[in-house]
């Protein structure tokens, strides 16, 4: 891996190129880095690289002339170089772009200066990267961010291959915590299971702290994980309540099963890996029109004609009473589940939890969840009184909101378990 490094004060390289993993990568011939002094391209004899701003304003701007020539300088030497500025403007610099950087073996890095670099300079440079939303001098700081995080990432630099897989933003989550010797020091042990011997039980404790980890310092990581990475420990189950819901005078009733609900919800569980899907109505003649909706797309020709239908709306349970669905999951998983109600509304007493305090519960802890959602007019108050968390309303571009079920559905489930 070849860097060239454009910049006013390459003196600034000179220490930390010469320590640690970076030296010994050289040594090695696995990494080489040219510094090339931008004053060796300025003309005049005082070898100016910056100038005052057209249309006024502070500070100084590097020039076009030097910067340009020294990135075709650089092209020249080199076979096919990624040229990348170092700039505020930029892209936030990450660890997916880091291991995307690998691909190219010669990477010329122009640290800006000052207030920042001609426009037109733009045209000469393939890529902008920012470290951070923060102001540093110069892009000189970010250059060795840069040449430090993908030096970790070649072959054979790190001593043990495996560190650049376990470390912090590999798998999109922040890294565990480390313990090492004494075992005891002023009181604060190490946790039992790291001196067990059981690996896979400390590869679990791990997983699980780096995701306590991530949720607690940088919750944003989450969103970006691999669902594999983040994704949720505990099961979800779904239960559309037709009984007891609301009317529009808040009275109790039994509101009716409709094709559309059922076929799209249970595509929308499916597509999010819902466990279970409960259709919760007391009336049997209902239930057996549900019965036979499901049984035409199971069994019937509409399993032939689409397999995908079949697939999602084999997850359909239906059942008397929500006590009959939540005992259903507990003979499955062995524990009741949580009962989450949801409202277009918010609910007078009631606490309300957000979508990301769900997922986070969902991340963190395995205990199985059943969704409920309400038909009519929404759920009966009884069915918020035993419930053990309401989750927000969907807050949309105003006060209006009234989504229909599948619609309202589709939302809530991507923002607990979708990437």
């Amino acid at each position: 891996m070849h860097f060239s490094v454009i910049t006013l004060f390459p003196e600034i390289f000179e220490s930390p190129l010469a320590h640690s993993i970076l030296k010994r990568a050289r040594e090695k011939k696995l990494l080489s880095i040219d510094l090339v002094d931008l004053r060796r391209y300025a003309t005049d004899r005082h070898r100016t690289t910056d100038d005052y701003p057209y249309g006024g304003g502070q500070g100084m701007v590097l020039k076009p002339e030097p910067l340009i020539d020294a990135i075709e300088d650089c092209r020249r030497r080199l076979q096919d170089p990624r040229v990348v500025l170092l700039s505020p403007r930029g892209r936030v610099f990450d660890q997916e772009t880091a291991a995307a950087t690998l691909a190219h073996k010669e990477i010329v890095l122009v640290c800006g200066r000052y207030e920042g670099v001609d426009e037109r300079v733009m045209d000469y440079v393939d890529d902008t990267l920012s470290i951070g939303d923060y102001t540093l001098s110069g892009g000189e700081i970010p250059a060795l961010a840069v040449i430090d995080t993908v030096a970790r990432l070649v072959p054979g630099v790190l001593g043990n291959e495996q560190s650049a897989r376990e470390e912090s933003f590999t798998e999109g989550l922040l890294e565990y915590p480390q313990y090492t010797r004494p075992a005891e020091y002023r009181g604060m042990k190490v946790p039992e299971v790291l001196l067990s011997g059981d690996h896979e039980e400390i590869r679990r404790w791990r997983h699980r702290m780096s995701v306590e980890t991530t949720m607690r310092r940088r919750p944003d990581l989450l969103a970006k994980a691999p669902g594999e990475a983040a994704g949720p420990r505990a099961d979800v189950y779904v239960a559309l309540l037709h009984y007891p819901v609301s009317d529009r005078r808040g009275d109790t009733v039994t509101s009716s099963i409709t094709n559309l609900d059922i076929h799209d919800i249970a595509r929308t569980c499916r597509t999010y890996g819902v466990a279970g899907f409960y259709v919760v109505n007391p009336v049997k003649t209902l239930q057996k029109l549900a019965a036979r909706i499901i049984d035409h797309w199971e069994r019937g020709y509409g399993g032939a004609y689409s397999g995908t239908r079949r697939e999602a709306l084999s997850r359909v349970r239906l059942c008397d009473t929500l006590d009959e669905a939540a005992a259903g999951v507990e003979r499955e998983r062995g524990t009741a589940p949580r009962l989450v109600a949801t409202s277009a509304r918010s609910v007078p007493g009631r606490e309300l939890t957000t979508f990301g305090k769900m997922r986070e519960m969902l991340i963190r802890d395995d205990v199985p969840c059943m969704i409920l959602l309400g038909t009519g007019w929404g759920l009966a108050d009884s069915v918020f009184a035993r419930s053990d968390l309401v989750l927000e309303p969907i807050a949309g571009k105003d006060a209006y909101n009234h989504l229909s079920v599948r619609a309202a559905s589709a939302i809530m489930l991507d923002r607990i378990l979708g990437r």
